[in-house]
Formats: C-alpha cells, sequence, structure tokens
C-alpha cells in the first residue's frame, strides 16, 4: 500500500466541544431523571394504584405482577420517550452523526421497548419472588444474575443485536486475508470477521468484539470500513482481538460479578430500611410486593451510578491493555494513532476532557491519551509484529 500521510492531532472545534458538554449534562441529567420519576411514581401513590387495578383484573400474584410490570413499563417508556427522543435523535441529527428517518428511528425504539418488556416479565418476577421467600434474599438475587449474565454475554449478538441490524460476512480483498492472517498470528484461527450496516443510525465509526465461544466475533461498522484506510482497520482489529486474546470477556464477566455481589447486599440493606420507613406512606408495601419495585429501581440506580468511577476505572484499564496488545501484534503506531483521531473527530468528542468526566464517565482513556501512547509507545523486542 502506498505511504500513507497520516494525522495525528485531533481538530477541535467548538462544535466538538459543545457536543461533548451536552453528552456530559445528559449522562447526569439521565440519571436523576430516573431517580426523580421513582421517587414520583411512589410518592404520589401511582405505584399502589396500579397494583389495585391489577388486583382487579385478577387475584392470582402471578398475573398481578405482570399486569404491573406492563403498566409501568408502558408508563414509563411513555414519560421518558421526549428525553430518549432528545438524546438519540435531536442532538445526532444537530451533530451530523445520523441521516435515520424518523419511521425507522421510532421503529428500533420500539424493538427495544418489546425485547426489554419481554426481559423484565420473565426476570422481575423471579427477582421478587427470590425477595419475599428468602431472608438474605441478596445472595439469590445475586447467584440468579452470575448465569443470566453469560449467557447474555453468549445469545445477545445472536439473538438481539440482528433484530437492529444486518450482519454479514466481511469479505474485500486484499483487507479480509490480511485481517484473516492479523487474527491467526494473535491466536484466534477462523476468526468470524462480520461488517454491520450501522450507517443505518448512525455516521459515526466503531468495531467490537463480543461473544463467547461458538457466538464469538469481531464486529465492524460499515461507516468505518468506508472512512479508515487498510492500516487504520488493521491497527482498530488488532486491538479489538487483544480484549479476545487476553480474555477481557472473562474477565469483565468476572468483574461483573464481583459488582453484582457489592450491589445486591448493600441494595437489600437499603430496599428493606426504606420499606420499613416509607413502605405504608407509600401504599401498604411489603418486601417482594411488585408495587415496591420502583424503589429497588432507585435503590440499584443509585448504587451503579456511584460505582460508575469503579467500572469505567476497570473499562479504561482493559482499552489501554487492547491500545498495547494491538500495537504490538500489528507494529501499526502511526496507523493506530491516525485511527484514533478519526474516531474522536467522526464523533465529535472532546479529546481532553475534564479530569472529572474522564474519571467518572469514561470507559475509554481520552482520544489524547490514547494518541500520544500510541506514538510513542515501542513493544518490547519480543513482540515484534509479523
Amino acid at each position: 500500500m502506498a505511504h500513507q500521510q497520516y494525522r495525528y492531532e485531533v481538530r477541535v472545534t467548538p462544535e466538538m466541544i459543545r457536543h461533548s458538554r451536552i453528552l456530559d449534562i445528559l449522562y447526569f441529567a439521565d440519571a436523576a431523571f430516573g431517580i426523580l420519576l421513582m421517587l414520583v411514581i411512589l410518592a404520589t401513590g401511582l405505584s399502589a394504584k396500579m397494583r389495585s387495578v391489577a388486583a382487579r383484573v385478577t387475584r392470582r400474584r402471578y398475573p398481578q405482577t405482570l399486569l404491573w410490570l406492563l403498566l409501568f413499563t408502558l408508563l414509563t417508556w411513555v414519560i421518558g420517550f421526549p428525553l430518549d427522543y432528545y438524546r438519540g435523535r435531536v442532538i445526532p441529527l444537530q451533530f451530523g452523526l445520523t441521516h435515520q428517518t424518523f419511521g425507522s428511528w421510532m421503529g428500533d425504539q420500539l424493538k427495544g421497548l418489546i425485547v426489554g418488556l419481554i426481559f423484565t416479565l420473565l426476570l422481575v418476577p423471579l427477582a421478587l419472588w427470590a425477595i419475599r421467600r428468602f431472608k438474605r434474599w441478596w445472595i439469590a438475587v445475586w447467584l440468579g444474575s452470575i448465569p443470566l449474565m453469560i449467557i447474555g454475554v453468549i445469545l445477545v449478538p445472536v439473538l438481539i443485536d440482528p433484530l437492529f441490524n444486518k450482519f454479514v460476512p466481511f469479505t474485500r480483498e486484499p483487507l479480509r486475508s490480511r485481517l484473516l492472517a492479523e487474527a491467526t498470528h494473535a491466536g484466534i484461527p477462523n476468526a468470524s470477521v462480520l461488517e454491520i450496516n450501522a450507517s443505518k443510525q448512525t455516521t459515526t465509526m466503531n468495531a467490537y468484539v463480543t461473544g463467547i465461544g461458538p457466538t464469538k466475533r469481531i464486529v465492524l461498522y460499515d461507516t468505518l470500513l468506508a472512512k479508515m484506510d487498510d492500516d487504520e482497520i488493521v491497527s482498530t482489529m488488532g486491538h479489538e482481538m487483544g480484549h479476545y486474546v487476553l480474555n477481557h470477556i472473562w474477565k469483565g464477566l468476572a468483574f461483573g460479578i464481583v459488582i453484582s455481589f457489592i450491589v445486591t447486599f448493600i441494595a437489600q440493606q437499603i430496599y428493606d430500611r426504606g420499606l420499613r420507613r416509607w413502605g405504608a406512606r407509600w401504599g401498604g408495601m411489603e418486601r417482594g410486593d411488585v408495587a415496591s419495585f420502583p424503589w429497588l429501581i432507585i435503590v440499584i440506580s443509585l448504587l451503579s451510578f456511584l460505582l460508575s468511577p469503579v467500572t469505567n476505572a476497570f473499562s479504561r484499564y482493559q482499552e489501554h491493555q487492547a491500545d498495547v496488545y494491538g500495537i504490538d501484534v500489528t507494529g501499526l503506531n502511526e496507523a493506530s494513532a491516525s485511527s484514533m483521531v478519526k474516531f474522536a473527530e467522526d464523533g465529535k468528542i472532546n479529546p481532553n476532557p475534564s479530569p472529572f468526566i474522564e474519571f467518572w464517565r469514561y470507559s475509554h482513556p481520552s482520544p489524547a491519551k490514547r494518541i500520544k501512547f500510541a506514538l510513542e509507545y515501542k513493544p518490547p523486542a519480543d513482540r515484534k509484529p509479523r
């Protein structure tokens, strides 16, 4: 391939700074809005009223629970729709990050609603049963979350993701052969490399690795394939393969299990005490009562939000490891740096966020840090690329 003149500095524009600030505000606003909405549903007695409606339809607890969850899901979806519309459609359109029609966008929202409702109706009644049945219910809920996390990683790539996008084998030569050779060198023979029609929803670029065992796959956005040259794509793939080779999926699952242990343990203490103090005021709620579900959401959401710096720090660590591996296996320092420039500019992401914002909400090191590392890093002598 002819020598490529790369650029290693992100062009920071006022539009980029404004977009990043809006995303930062929305991150915290979403968390506050979700908790406030649940408090309103409890304090106004709306949750108890929905329970009464379900009780008038049927006397059996399980159908009552399903009906309450259906009403709750539809109610919160409708109330949250304006914020979802602003975040998911108005902002991307305003900054040129999507060409998706309203009909297509709305179709994706309805698919997400249906998928979320199915999982809610399947899993929440089990959790509420465990809360009623066991004194130390957090242990049962925590143990039950473990197989669900594993099943999710296995099944989501093959059952859920294709509902929103089309996945096809990547066939473009000679890039395909380079990627397969890279995968073989990385210890991933017969890797499944797929292209996704992400341009349906976004103009931004991405690539990721997901799945376990037969569902493992490395996915490239069609937008990335259109905007990056072959070396940049190979360097990006090196990073994504690093996640697989370094067992980041399994380590991520193990980390998630630990976080779930902490969250469920603390959640029981707060949930039980809160019901004893405010349950009567909210409509005579007892432990495991479906009408207390908004209170459980508040507790778990608040704990998850407070643990965001921890989970994001772990993610940044893994992303840095993948950056190291990608350069080790490809030797493409310059292409790696220039691809990160393109990612930042294409997504209109500020490459130099404030230390607090990066600490609290960034799942990757800031673009500026990643670019600097890619240009300065020298692989050890025993890790020369092939």
